[in-house]
């Protein structure tokens, strides 16, 4: 996982296998950083409740929240990634 920042915005850029995800930083939950979270394989776990998510799909995996992470589309070209950043 890496947490870059792009103008005002912090976009959680995270490697499984050969795909690159990006997502808001923000657990849908209850705002904390999911960077202070952890991945195991595909399954991000938020840090302060313990909110699960399936990295490939956004979608939460357990009952702390129904809310899916705020996927960010992102293209590989030349090993550069290239965010497109949501208009507020």
């Amino acid at each position: 996982m890496k947490l870059v920042k792009v103008d005002d915005s912090e976009i959680l850029l995270i490697r499984v296998e050969d795909e690159i995800y990006a997502f808001g930083n923000r657990c849908p939950h209850m705002g904390f950083s999911l960077f202070l979270g952890s991945l195991n394989g595909k399954i991000l776990r938020c840090g302060f409740h313990h909110a699960e998510f399936d990295v490939t799909t956004g979608k939460p995996l357990n009952v702390v929240t129904e809310k899916p992470l705020k996927k960010i589309a992102t293209k590989i070209v030349d090993s550069e990634i290239f965010i497109k950043i949501p208009s507020s």
